[in-house]
C-alpha cells in the first residue's frame, strides 16, 4: 500500500558476505607479508650483522614479493570483477525503488538527481569495500608488539596519543558530515539546472541563447564551490591534526631506540622498522581518514533517499474493474486558492467518458487523480468498492507528452512483449507511417533520445500504437490529436474509433468525431466537474 516506511536497506543489502570474506582474507594474506619484512628488520638487523642474516633478511623480502604479486593479482581479479558486478546490482535495486516512487514525488525532483545519487552511492560504497581495513589492526598490532617490547610506558603514552587522534579525527569529520548535507543540497540545484540543459540542448541552441544558460550553470557551479570549500576547511584540519599525532608515537620509540643504541643495546633493526613502518602507517591513517569521510558521506545521502523513499507506493494493482466511483473530491495544491472538485462520477466497465473544458481548468489533475498519481486529496474513490489509497488500475495513457526511448522503432513499440513484424507493419501501415517501414533499418532502427529521428506526427502516432498494443482495458486518451495536421489528426481519429471501441475510456478532447463514441459527457465550470446531457465542443 501506498504510504509504507521503507529503509534504505539496498545500499548494502546487495552484498554477497562469501566473496566478501574471501576478499577480506585475501587482503589480510596480503598485509600480513607485507608487515612481515620490516618485522623481520627487529629480528635480523642486529650486529653483528652476518652473511647469514642478509640472507635471512633477502629472502623474506623475496619470497613476500612474489607471495604479494600472486595476491595483489588475485584481490584485483576477484574484487574489482565482484565490485563492478554489485555495483551493476545497486543500481538495478535502485531503480526497482525509483518505480514505485509516488508521481507527486518524482515531480519534485529534476530527473538527472536521481542518476546523480546512484553514481555517487555506487562511488562511496566501492571506496568503502576496497578500504584495507585489516592492514590498519595489523599495522597497529606490529607497531604497540614494538613498543611494548621497548617499553610499558612507552606503550601507554603512544596508545593515548594514538586514541586522542581517531577520536579528535572523528569529531571533526563529524563536523564535515553537517556540512556536507549542505553541499549536497547545493550540488543538487546545480545538477537540476545543467542536466535539464544538457536535456534540452536543441533547445537551448534553437533559442541561440547561450550566454544565459552558460551563465546559470556558472553561478550555480560558484555557489558548489563555496559550500564545498566549506566542507574541505574541516577535513583539511582533521588531516594537519592527524599527521601531527600520529608521528607521535615513532617519534617516542625512535627516541626510545637511539637512546638505547648510546647504551650499547642494539637497536638499528627497531630504528629501520619503524622508519618502515612510518611511511606505511601514513598511508593506512590518510585511507582510515578517507573511509571515514565517505562512510559520513554515504550517510548523508541515505538521510536524503529517507526523505525521498518514505513513503512507496505498494497498492495492488487491478487488471480489471467493473466500477470506478468518485464522491465529494476536492484537489488543492500548496500555496495555492485553487481548488478543483468533483462531486459525483461513476464509470462502468466499457464507458466511453468525454471530459471537456478550459485549459487550466482541471482535467490533467482529474486524469492524473484516476491514474492514481495525486494523494493529497478530499473524498473517496472507490475502485469496486476498494479505496484507491490501497489499490490501482492497470491504465493505458495516451498523453500529451510523447515520451519514446533510444531504443529500435519495435522496442519502443513491444516492450517486451512478442509481437509478429508482420502485424507490427500492418498498424504502421493503417497510420500512415510507411516512411518508417523505408528506414534502412526498418521497425529495426534506433531512433534516438525521446524519439529525435522522428517528427512530431511520427511520435503522436508511434505513442498511440504503443499504448493500443499494451491491451489494456481502460485507456485514458488526453488530447491525442493535439499539434496534428488535418490529415494526420483524420489518421488517429479513425485508428481510436475502430481499435478503442471495445475498451472503457476516458477521453479529454475538443474533437467531436472522437467524442461521437462516448455515452457520459462531463465538462469543467469554475474549476468543478459537472455533468452534462451532450458533447459541450
Amino acid at each position: 500500500m501506498q504510504g509504507m516506511n521503507t529503509n534504505i536497506n539496498f545500499i548494502f543489502r546487495s552484498l554477497n558476505k562469501k566473496k566478501i570474506i574471501v576478499c577480506l582474507l585475501i587482503e589480510a594474506f596480503l598485509d600480513f607479508i607485507y608487515f612481515l619484512v620490516p618485522f623481520a628488520f627487529t629480528l635480523f638487523l642486529t650486529l653483528p650483522f652476518t652473511i647469514e642474516k642478509a640472507v635471512i633478511v633477502i629472502a623474506i623480502f623475496m619470497i613476500s614479493k612474489t607471495f604479494r604479486v600472486a595476491g595483489n593479482y588475485l584481490l584485483r581479479k576477484y574484487r574489482d570483477n565482484y565490485l563492478y558486478e554489485h555495483s551493476k546490482i545497486q543500481y538495478q535495486e535502485y531503480y526497482k525503488k525509483l518505480s514505485k516512487l509516488p508521481v507527486e514525488t518524482i515531480s519534485k525532483y529534476q530527473t538527472g538527481y536521481f542518476e546523480n545519487i546512484i553514481e555517487k552511492i555506487s562511488g562511496l560504497v566501492r571506496n568503502i569495500l576496497q578500504a584495507e581495513y585489516i592492514s590498519i589492526v595489523i599495522t597497529f598490532i606490529f607497531l604497540f608488539y614494538t613498543l611494548y617490547n621497548q617499553s610499558i610506558l612507552l606503550f601507554i603514552s603512544s596508545f593515548i596519543t594514538s586514541s586522542i587522534c581517531i577520536v579528535l579525527s572523528i569529531r571533526i569529520l563529524q563536523k564535515a558530515n553537517k556540512q556536507v548535507e549542505k553541499l549536497y543540497d547545493q550540488e543538487y540545484q546545480y545538477s537540476s539546472n545543467y542536466n535539464d540543459y544538457i536535456n534540452n540542448i536543441r533547445t537551448v541552441k534553437l533559442l541561440n541563447n547561450n550566454n544565459y544558460f552558460a551563465n546559470k550553470i556558472g553561478k550555480e557551479g560558484k555557489k558548489c564551490y563555496h559550500e564545498e570549500q566549506k566542507y574541505v576547511k574541516y577535513y583539511s584540519l582533521e588531516e594537519v591534526l592527524r599527521n601531527i599525532l600520529i608521528v607521535i608515537p615513532f617519534f617516542l620509540g625512535l627516541i626510545k631506540a637511539t637512546i638505547d643504541l648510546e647504551k650499547g643495546i642494539d637497536t638499528l633493526g627497531i630504528i629501520t622498522f619503524y622508519i618502515s613502518l612510518h611511511i606505511e602507517m601514513g598511508f593506512i591513517f590518510e585511507e582510515l581518514s578517507g573511509t571515514i569521510i565517505n562512510w559520513y558521506e554515504l550517510k548523508a545521502i541515505k538521510n536524503k533517499l529517507n526523505c525521498i523513499f518514505k513513503d512507496l507506493d505498494y497498492r495492488k494493482e487491478l487488471k480489471t474493474f467493473h466500477k470506478i466511483e468518485l464522491s465529494n473530491i476536492i484537489i488543492e495544491y500548496p500555496k495555492s486558492t485553487l481548488k478543483i472538485g468533483v462531486d459525483h462520477l461513476i464509470i462502468n466497465d466499457n464507458d466511453k467518458i468525454s471530459i471537456t473544458g478550459q485549459s487550466g481548468q482541471g482535467k490533467t489533475s482529474i486524469i492524473n487523480l484516476i491514474l492514481g498519481n495525486i494523494n493529497s486529496y478530499k473524498g473517496k474513490i472507490l475502485i469496486d468498492g476498494k479505496n484507491l489509497k490501497y489499490v490501482k488500475l492497470d491504465i493505458g495513457v495516451v498523453s500529451q507528452e510523447i515520451e519514446l526511448f533510444n531504443m529500435s522503432i519495435k522496442d519502443n513499440l513491444c516492450l517486451g512483449r512478442r509481437i509478429p513484424d508482420e502485424e507490427i507493419k500492418k498498424y504502421l501501415k493503417e497510420l500512415e507511417l510507411d516512411e518508417i517501414l523505408m528506414f534502412e533499418d526498418g521497425i529495426n532502427t534506433v531512433i534516438g533520445e525521446k524519439g529525435l529521428k522522428l517528427s512530431t506526427g511520427q511520435k503522436r502516432r508511434i505513442n498511440i500504437l504503443r499504448s493500443y498494443l499494451m491491451k489494456k482495458d481502460i485507456y485514458i486518451l488526453d488530447e491525442p490529436t493535439s499539434n496534428l495536421d488535418s490529415h494526420t489528426e483524420e489518421i488517429v481519429i479513425n485508428f481510436i474509433l475502430k481499435y478503442f471501441k471495445d475498451k472503457t475510456l476516458i477521453i479529454a478532447t475538443h474533437n467531436k468525431k472522437i467524442n461521437t463514441i462516448c455515452n457520459q459527457f462531463y465538462t469543467f465550470k469554475n474549476h468543478k466537474l459537472i455533468k452534462i446531457d451532450h458533447f459541450a465542443s
